[in-house]
């Protein structure tokens, strides 16, 4: 069985990744923090001037609709504008929530530099490393940030020991593939070999 790294060692591992992670994507944080503030403070002066202009609207216009028509427009008013407020909020919460996915997953497939890895690789341990290799997958595109974030996470969730047991799985069952084949057991029941029965010969004695 393979020797698994110490849990001292696993964090120690974990604490790498998620170093280096946080390096990565450092810069996206802060545009995204900047970006999510801007469009905050952008919500809040709009949905304040709207419900300011709502407050001071004039229905003087409608004078000639009757006065009951006027006393329901300016009864419902302030429902009015604040409905327009809560189609303005609903329009910035997803529009920021489309780009913030979006940014995410940009993050996600960006390439880890070359340098970086090289950086990283030496410090981790060989049963680290190998779940690296695992989250690699097939290796037909460069390894990318959200590699490294789920080698982190299957790290974190004992992913070393399942590939431990994978590889002792394996000995065990190549192991029996290459022992040669045993005698099939001869399961056939033998029938007690019976008595026949001679019927006695009746007649004169010879």
């Amino acid at each position: 069985m393979m020797n698994l790294t110490s849990p001292a060692s696993v964090r120690q591992d974990c604490r790498l990744i998620g170093q280096t992670l946080l390096k990565l994507a450092l810069p996206r944080l802060l545009v995204r923090a900047i970006v999510i503030a801007v469009a905050l403070v952008l919500w809040y002066l709009v949905a304040r001037w709207i419900l300011d202009f709502g407050r001071t609207m004039n229905y003087d216009f409608l004078h000639s609709l009757g006065q009951p028509t006027m006393d329901m427009v300016q009864k419902v008013n302030p429902y009015l504008w604040w409905a327009v407020a809560a189609i303005w909020s609903l329009i910035v919460f997803f529009s920021v929530r489309a780009w913030l996915s979006a940014s995410l997953a940009s993050g996600s497939a960006t390439p880890v530099g070359t340098d970086v890895l090289a950086g990283l690789a030496p410090n981790l341990s060989e049963e680290s490393l190998g779940v690296l290799r695992w989250t690699w997958g097939d290796r037909q595109e460069p390894f990318t940030v959200g590699d490294l974030r789920r080698s982190l996470s299957e790290i974190r969730h004992n992913r070393i020991g399942k590939i431990a047991m994978v590889a002792d799985q394996a000995r065990i069952l190549e192991g029996s593939a290459g022992r040669p084949p045993q005698e099939p057991r001869d399961d056939v029941r033998r029938e007690p070999r019976g008595e026949h029965y001679v019927e006695p010969r009746i007649g004169p004695a010879r």
